[in-house]
Order: C-alpha cells, then structure tokens, then sequence
C-alpha cells in the first residue's frame, strides 16, 4: 500500500437475510480495516464520502493507515502513510483529516493527500483521543502533560495557538466527544472517587453537570443538542437519555441489551448494536421508543474492538456505517435504511414477516 494510491474497489453488496435490508461490505482485502469512533465526525457533510483506518499489514502490531472512500464503495484511497498517528477527524470543512503523531498536529489533504505539520502543544508527554469543534476552528486532544497528569488540550487549527483548558489528576479526567451543534465538550471526571459526567465550553469553563450518580456503558451527544444519550449498564437493558442537572436519565426505549449507541444530527433516530444475546443493530425512534432491527452485523463481539459494531449515521441520517469480523477479519460496512422501514417503525406499523423477526 502507498499513500496517495486509489485502489480498485472491494465492495460486496447484498441483503440482510433476516431483515431484507441491503447491506455493502466496503473494505474485503485481508488486513483489518476498522470505522473510527461512532462519536466523531468521519464523513463529510454531504454524506458521500467517510474516513477510516486500515491495517498496513497482516500483523499484530501492524501501523494504522488512514483511507477514505465513497460511500458507494468507489475512490478507496490511501492519505497516510505513517506510524504512531491517531486521533483522526474528518474536517468541518471536507476538505481535510486532523491528526496527531508524536505529540504533533497534522492535517492531510483529502484530495492532493499533502500533509501539513500545525503545531506541537507545549508541555504535552502524549496525546490521545482526537475531536473537533463543529466550525473547525479547534482540535480537542485528551493529553498527559510533561508533569504526568491528565488534561484536554484544545489547538487552534490554524496552528496560532494550543492552551491546556482542563486538567486533574492521571487517570481521573478524559475528553468524551464534541457536540456537533456546539454545545460544547462532553468530559467525564473523578469527583470524590465519583465519576461526574459535565459540560464544558470550548474555553474549559463547566457548562454544567448531568449526572454524579449514574453511569452509562457508553454514550454520546443527542443530536445536535446539548442532551446526552446512552445505554445502560447490566443488569438494565435500555436506552435513555439526560440534560444538564437532571441527575438521573429519562428511558427512551428498553428490552434488548443496547450496547454503543449513536444518533442521527436532529435527534430523532438512535441506531444501536445489541449483546448479551446478539440482537442486531437496533433502529429506534426517540420520540416514540419503537425499534427494530435494521440488520444483523454477525461479528464475534469479543474484547477488542474491532469486533464490536459501533455503528453509527451518516449526516443525512440514510445509512448506518459499521464494522464486522463475520469473514474472520474485521471489514467495514454500510446497511442502507429504506424509508419505507423508517415509516414503519416511527408508525409501529411493522409487516408480518418484521414482526416474526423481532
């Protein structure tokens, strides 16, 4: 593989046995290609195009390379080629991907695939987890500092200026996601051996607090709102969701085991991997609560992580980008929602055949 390099498409395309739904299995070379995290922002705003990573060889420890391809399948290119880079987010403004590598940003072209070195955050060992505001203006980066605490270091992205804006004790702050409507930085931190989901503003100031007392297994923004939904942890068995100062959530829907959950832009669809059994991914409207399978991703869902869905909109809502190891290596996958089914579920109107699925 080489950066810059277009390769020839791997798509498969067909449909869902159990559900009808049509299915394109993006990546099928025989290294691992995995989505980047269902709380970032990887495709571009017209929903034609998204980023992910790919293994550069068959090996354990093999660098992660970064492509991006059309949501049809076509224009697989190569944009990195590289070692220690991560933290990797499609621009706000389509044209670019950040990231960071040795304690410096960088940008890619998406197009002429030329790399630009922005800037190295003073006093930063490391950095982490990546995120950017919804403008494009700032790069967020969970970090440890030169004096081995935990902080969120926020970059200009025209390299003018990097401040650390939060910072605590190792281990007892982290940097969540962004909200794509700019409401703000969703941070969770150790507050008196409690772990206290709050709100920051893109300057560090606390917004608020959701909640000191209630954990979820994993979440992210509502939409473009400030409101956070998420999956409860076992022994509950449901999605909900919670705004500033409620302390405890709101259930949006409950019965099967939500797992990741991420939403589309206005806040109206949730789509969900389930375990605990293998349910499929869920598709669920918040306003009523009603859901159904969309698909069946039938990866293994072990301990790593390229073995669980994370699935995850595009921006128009029209398609769910998820991963799978049901060829025994992790791919890529796009599941197209008829809108027909989108009707059906808002109505709860659903056909025989879905009703004998579910």
């Amino acid at each position: 593989m080489a950066k810059g390099t277009t390769y020839n498409h791997e798509r498969i395309e067909f449909v869902d046995a159990r559900t009808g739904v049509r299915l394109m299995q993006v990546t099928s070379f025989p290294t691992m290609s995995m989505a980047l995290p269902y709380h970032g922002r990887n495709f571009t705003g017209d929903s034609k195009t998204f980023i992910f990573i790919s293994q550069r060889e068959a090996r354990r420890d093999a660098p992660w390379d970064l492509f991006r391809v059309d949501t049809d399948g076509t224009n697989l290119t190569q944009l990195t080629e590289c070692e220690g880079a991560a933290g990797f987010v499609m621009s706000p403004q389509d044209d670019c991907a950040y990231f960071h590598r040795q304690g410096v940003l960088w940008r890619v072209d998406i197009n002429t695939f030329r790399e630009e070195e922005i800037l190295a955050p003073h006093g930063v060992a490391s950095m982490s987890a990546g995120a950017i505001s919804p403008d494009g203006a700032h790069y967020f980066a969970q970090v440890v500092t030169a004096h081995d605490t935990s902080g969120i270091v926020r970059i200009r992205t025209d390299g003018s200026e990097a401040s650390l804006i939060a910072e605590g004790e190792r281990g007892s702050l982290a940097l969540h996601s962004v909200s794509p409507g700019g409401a703000g930085l969703l941070v969770w931190q150790m507050r008196q051996g409690k772990k206290t989901w709050i709100l920051l503003d893109d300057n560090g100031n606390a917004r608020g607090v959701y909640t000191g007392s209630y954990d979820f297994a994993h979440c992210t923004f509502l939409g473009r709102s400030e409101r956070v939904q998420g999956c409860a942890l076992p022994p509950d068995r449901a999605l909900v969701h919670i705004g500033l100062g409620e302390e405890q959530p709101t259930t949006i829907a409950q019965g099967v085991y939500f797992w990741h959950s991420a939403s589309t832009l206005d806040g109206e669809w949730i789509v969900s991997d389930t375990n605990w059994p293998d349910e499929g991914l869920q598709l669920v409207h918040v306003p009523t609560g009603r859901y159904r399978p969309l698909c069946y991703p039938r990866s293994s869902q072990g301990h790593p992580q390229w073995t669980h869905p994370h699935p995850q909109f595009s921006p128009d809502g029209r398609m769910v980008l998820f991963n799978s190891d049901r060829t025994g290596i992790c791919q890529i996958y796009l599941a197209f929602i008829p809108d027909d089914l989108r009707e059906r579920v808002r109505t709860g109107q659903l056909s025989v055949q879905e009703r004998r699925v579910w």
